[in-house]
């Protein structure tokens, strides 16, 4: 910011120069070796810079000022951040309580076709003779 600040004042005073040497040599009728008005030209311009130079000295302070806080501003934030803290970990409980379920089902169907298999092989007629096996 503050080179912005420093590119601003340099055309000003650029621009005010030309401005002011030409309305000097146009309008005032006098020779150019009349030269009263510079002391006036000059204090002007120290004028002009050195309120440049404040302003641009109290931009920079107050860039680098920490911003006071007040105690509410703190409070809410820290509740919000508890509530946003225990929303993500209620979601998170949520999510794994559900794929419990879902492992728990799985696991239970598992089982029934495991006892279906069983019942299936039990059922099943036995031969009346045995091969045995070389």
């Amino acid at each position: 910011m503050l080179t912005g600040v420093w590119a601003v004042a340099l055309r000003a005073f650029a621009s005010a120069g030309r401005y002011t040497g030409r309305m000097r040599d146009q309008g005032s009728g006098r020779s150019p070796e009349f030269d009263d008005g510079d002391d006036d030209d000059k204090r002007r311009v120290q004028g002009v810079q050195r309120a440049f130079m404040d302003r641009a000295r109290r931009a920079v302070e107050h860039e680098q000022a920490p911003t006071p806080r007040r105690v509410g501003h703190r409070v809410v934030a820290f509740l919000a951040a508890l509530a946003l803290t225990f929303g993500i970990v209620f979601v998170f409980d949520a999510f794994l309580s559900s794929m419990q379920k879902v492992m728990r089902m799985i696991d239970e169907q598992e089982e029934r076709q495991q006892q279906e298999e069983i019942e299936r092989k039990k059922k099943e007629p036995i031969p009346a003779y045995v091969v045995p096996a070389d």
